[in-house]
């Protein structure tokens, strides 16, 4: 069958209808739920852009690439990737959007790409910058458009819909599998927002600003008893030339802000998949494709006193997943732990192709016909310096500092109290740290397989090695 892969950056889990966002204005997404499977607890490998869009090419955890920042990208032909492999097997492949691949316009195994990358890379000889030029506009800095100060990142973009990058995205994907969608193609469709700063265009900026906007979980005050990581998160963007503001003193004016224009960026997107869908109906592809709908990772949008991802907050790790497609059971819910490898080999199998022996994860193919299957007891997420397991249960973190996290979710699904000194809980912290030692062992393997098909000396970034490894030698009390 086709594929049609759609990603939104830094969309959190319950921004949506079909997980209890009522008010948000999103038909097409609703529709994919509606005739698809939405899953509930899909988490992310990374809770940041570029490690888990390495991981999502090639099926492997972070600490298996050696991708763990957003500096960092795969070393080319160490591990097999799926782009590739369907342009092989005769597909038409195309990446349309933010990619965030190294360099910026690389192909990584697509036929085509059109790029509109991050919205504060404006420096970028981008496709979405030659059509606004082609149009007499020029693409802004964040920084200059209406807004940007006064509300701390959520500015208004002051031009039609079709000349933001959101807009373009949705246009020119819809456009292409309008003209390739009678062929079998793959295409990841990756749009730059919700992902800050929250700048809808002016037209249906103000759509949500007397909504029942949910007021951000926790404070800052919490934060006294968590890594010193959060407490400093956002402070560094003060002096960072593409920032030049400081999110963490964000009022909760500002925070309401900030999500109202956030729910606007994503019903644009919505506007973007409807667009698609219009496009496969005419081909008569609609239902010969597997439609995967997900977000790289999510968005704290003040819970907890943060601004954007970097943590393992439910907002930031937990991702909404929706999918329609040939044998999916439409209309249900999937409550299953899964990760968002665990979509990669369904790409290979959707598409007929053999998955290769490198995937680590786990393909949810059985659930998409019995949602009620056993999958998964644990899911990981990792960054650089810092890892999380969580089980059915409990959710664990540990830092390269030797400072960690420990939430019940079961009791405390706000993520506001960290157990991680709990004497009552050494059991339970002892588990779950034994399986991300586990986690770390078993990746060391892949990282070896890789190094061997390629014949090159092992490469991994030196500090992604020391911090894994400085993060379980330092011992707790």
């Amino acid at each position: 069958m086709n594929l049609l892969f759609i990603t939104a950056d830094q969309q959190r889990w319950d921004s949506l209808p079909c997980y209890g966002l009522d008010f948000i204005h999103t038909p097409n997404i609703d529709r994919l739920a509606r005739e698809g499977m939405v899953f509930e607890r899909c988490y992310v490998p990374a809770p940041l852009c570029v490690p888990t869009r390495a991981a999502l090419m090639c099926g492997q955890w972070p600490t298996a690439t050696g991708v763990l920042g957003n500096l960092h990208w795969l070393d080319a032909g160490k591990r097999p990737e799926w782009p590739q492999a369907l342009t092989d097997a005769g597909f038409a492949t195309i990446a349309v959007g933010k990619m965030h691949f190294f360099p910026w316009d690389a192909r990584n195994g697509f036929q085509e790409r059109i790029s509109a990358e991050d919205k504060r890379h404006t420096y970028l000889p981008d496709d979405f910058s030659k059509f606004l030029q082609a149009y007499g506009h020029t693409r802004a800095h964040p920084t200059q458009n209406p807004g940007y100060f006064d509300t701390l990142n959520a500015s208004v973009t002051p031009l039609p819909k079709r000349f933001h990058v959101d807009g373009f995205i949705g246009d020119q994907a819809a456009g292409w599998l309008a003209a390739n969608g009678r062929e079998p193609f793959a295409a990841w469709v990756s749009f730059a927002g919700p992902h800050d700063p929250y700048d809808p265009p002016e037209e249906i900026a103000g759509m949500y600003y007397d909504a029942p906007i949910p007021v951000p979980v926790g404070s800052r005050a919490e934060l006294a008893n968590k890594p010193r990581a959060q407490q400093q998160a956002g402070t560094e963007n003060m002096a960072n030339s593409m920032y030049r503001m400081n999110p963490a003193e964000a009022t909760p004016e500002q925070h309401r802000t900030w999500r109202a224009h956030y729910y606007a960026n994503i019903s644009l997107i919505d506007e973007g998949v409807g667009k698609m869908l219009d496009a496969l109906e005419a081909n008569g592809a609609l239902d010969e494709t597997l439609i995967v709908y997900t977000a790289d990772h999510g968005d704290a949008l003040g819970d907890h006193g943060l601004p954007y991802k970097g943590f393992y907050y439910e907002s930031m790790a937990h991702v909404p997943l929706i999918v329609r497609g040939p044998g999916v059971a439409g209309g249900t819910r999937c409550a299953s732990l899964v990760s968002s490898l665990d979509y990669v080999p369904l790409f290979y199998s959707a598409c007929g192709l053999e998955p290769p022996e490198s995937l680590q994860g786990r393909s949810i193919a059985p659930l998409l016909a019995e949602p009620e299957v056993s999958h998964r007891d644990i899911v990981f997420s990792e960054n650089l310096g810092s890892q999380m397991v969580r089980d059915d249960r409990y959710k664990y973190a540990h830092y390269a500092t030797g400072e960690s996290e420990l939430y019940d979710l079961e009791t405390d699904p706000d993520e506001v109290e960290n157990l991680a000194g709990s004497r009552a809980h050494r059991e339970v912290i002892s588990h779950l740290r034994s399986l991300l030692v586990e986690h770390n062992l078993q990746n060391h393997t892949y990282q070896s397989a890789a190094v061997a098909r390629s014949h090159e000396p092992f490469r991994v970034k030196q500090e992604d090695a020391y911090t894994v490894a400085q993060a379980f030698t330092v011992a707790e009390n």
